[in-house]
């Protein structure tokens, strides 16, 4: 316990400088970590280098990838889990010699075991590691212990290290956009709108709701009312849009940092008995039922299930030697009643697989 209390003060103070330390110790991302992960300058987008890309390169021996993610007890993160299997079990099946070994952290806040089980993943010599951190920082010792070992490392979707030599995930800043111009158009390009972020010092929130504000920054017949902090709960977004609502009976969009909040703030509407439209982020289960049964009006969708299978493919084309990208966004949009009950390959024109021999 003691270790563990050290390791986790060793995070925190990481945390505190990281890019100018990513800077100081060449690590593989310092040049994201300086430049920012949704502003990266050589950053692509899977569905335009997906062709260049090729067939997944044979592995010359047997592998072991863990994945070292969130709670499952969260919808989202248990989707990324249910995909790396997918994604694992396509693999074997086409015949290369994968093991992988997905695990996540009791609750949202449980870095210190979060950092346990990747240090065990470390400690049991594997090829490579996925990662999404709780934190900016909680699993800088994992990571710092892993590249001592010559461990490969790719985040996915949250907490951008540059400890890892790829980052698979939602482009955050590009969401908050999609979020805002849907609303933009929806509305007639006039009235009041406002936003609900996540977590102050979350940087994806932080990057959703800056697209949400640079979209707007031009838009002459717009006024934001409001950007007030959920902390991604959906009590709060709740109470934040039924003081809205009192403040502003003509307020005509909410976006939300993600889809709990959008629900939250969904159910003040509905009893508000309101026209306001809201559009959330993420793509869960609740929020897209929610759709298909009309009441939520739109969510950006990161399909999570597909984002780690892509993840799971990138760490074995490393593996297998091939040169890749460092910031690879991974497929989104905003789903609506217009395309709802689509397929991800109705939607982006293909249906994701690794391309084997």
């Amino acid at each position: 316990m003691k270790k563990l209390m050290a390791l986790t003060a060793m995070a925190m103070a990481a945390s505190m400088s990281m890019t100018a330390f990513a800077a100081e110790a060449d690590l593989p991302s310092a040049d994201v970590a300086e430049q920012g992960y949704d502003f990266y300058k050589d950053a692509v987008s899977y569905n335009d280098i997906r062709d260049e890309l090729g067939v997944v390169p044979k592995l010359d021996k047997a592998v072991t990838i863990g994945f070292a993610t969130k709670t499952f007890e969260n919808e989202f993160w248990r989707m990324e889990g249910e995909g790396a299997e997918i994604a694992g079990k396509a693999f074997a099946d086409a015949g290369y010699d994968l093991t992988l070994d997905v695990r996540g952290a009791q609750t949202e806040t449980d870095e210190e075991g979060q950092l346990t089980l990747m240090l065990d993943m470390v400690n049991k010599g594997y090829d490579a590691v996925l990662v999404s951190g709780i934190s900016d920082a909680n699993l800088v010792p994992g990571m710092e212990a892993a590249m001592e070992a010559g461990i490969d490392m790719t985040t996915v979707m949250d907490a951008f290290t540059p400890y890892a030599s790829t980052t698979v995930g939602a482009w955050h800043y590009q969401a908050g956009v999609q979020g805002a111009e849907w609303i933009y158009n929806t509305i007639g390009q006039k009235g009041k709108v406002a936003c609900i972020t996540g977590l102050s010092q979350a940087t994806a929130a932080q990057a959703r709701t800056q697209g949400f504000n640079d979209f707007y920054a031009d838009k002459a017949d717009i006024e934001i009312v409001a950007v007030q902090n959920g902390d991604w709960d959906r009590q709060k977004a709740y109470d934040i849009t039924e003081t809205l609502l009192q403040q502003h009976p003509d307020l005509a969009g909410i976006y939300c940092n993600n889809d709990t909040m959008a629900m939250g703030a969904l159910e003040a509407v509905i009893a508000a008995d309101s026209d306001c439209v809201i559009v959330g982020t993420d793509g869960t289960s609740e929020a897209t039922e929610s759709i298909k049964a009309g009441e939520l009006d739109g969510t950006v969708d990161f399909f999570p299930n597909i984002m780690s299978q892509i993840a799971v493919e990138m760490q074995v084309r490393k593996l297998a030697g091939q040169e890749l990208p460092k910031v690879i966004y991974a497929p989104q949009c905003v789903r609506d009643s217009s395309n709802i009950e689509q397929s991800f390959e109705e939607i982006f024109g293909y249906e994701y697989s690794p391309i084997f021999e």
